[in-house]
């Protein structure tokens, strides 16, 4: 999906009332639910919003996770301008709140995030940008010292190759998987310990 101009844009944020609706409708309650509940939610059948593999890749994962933020933020300044509601978001708390009266200035002013999701043009985010946003999020999370364990894990010394790597953790996933006989654990562990080498140097 490209989008070039303003126009173009505009009339692809109005195109995503009927979620805003659904959202509206279900969080009247107040029921604190987190983004993937509410993901899961809009890939029912009954609502038909997301496709079901939505989640399996990191170029419709984005585009799914940036929608939904976009109807929250534009939720939550419907709330304010009808005084009707608050609104908290956040990846694992988002819950609808009283109206409070003392709240007299609009909930996305000098906000960075509701800039951001507010922003329907950073809908058009690549795959390739994604992906450096992704693997930069990764490398900050590793700790170094993970490294020489994970290595131990795959059965290898500090000196290999990446090239090494991916032919010992094809191996040792052949040798321990669950449906050959393998160990659930251990493949879990081959499988968590190439995810973060892979992050750090693929």
């Amino acid at each position: 999906m490209t989008i070039t101009t303003a126009e173009t844009r505009e009339s692809l944020a109005k195109d995503f009332t009927p979620i805003i609706e659904l959202l509206d409708q279900r969080l009247q309650h107040g029921e604190a639910l987190s983004e993937f509940d509410l993901m899961r939610w809009l890939q029912e059948s009954e609502q038909g919003i997301f496709q079901p593999g939505a989640l399996s890749d990191n170029l419709t994962l984005f585009r799914s996770h940036f929608i939904l933020m976009h109807c929250l933020y534009r939720l939550r300044q419907r709330w304010f301008e009808q005084q009707s509601a608050t609104l908290t978001i956040s990846a694992l708390h988002i819950q609808r709140g009283p109206w409070t009266h003392c709240t007299d200035k609009a909930p996305d002013s000098h906000d960075p995030m509701a800039a951001y999701y507010l922003d329907i043009g950073e809908l058009d985010t690549d795959r390739e940008a994604i992906d450096e946003l992704l693997t930069g999020f990764w490398k900050k999370m590793l700790l170094p010292e993970q490294l020489d364990e994970d290595l131990k894990i795959l059965e290898l010394s500090s000196a290999v190759t990446i090239e090494e790597i991916q032919i010992q953790y094809r191996r040792l996933v052949m040798r321990h998987h669950p449906d050959r006989g393998g160990d659930q654990h251990r493949f879990c562990q081959i499988q968590a310990a190439y995810q973060r080498i892979k992050n750090r140097y693929l």
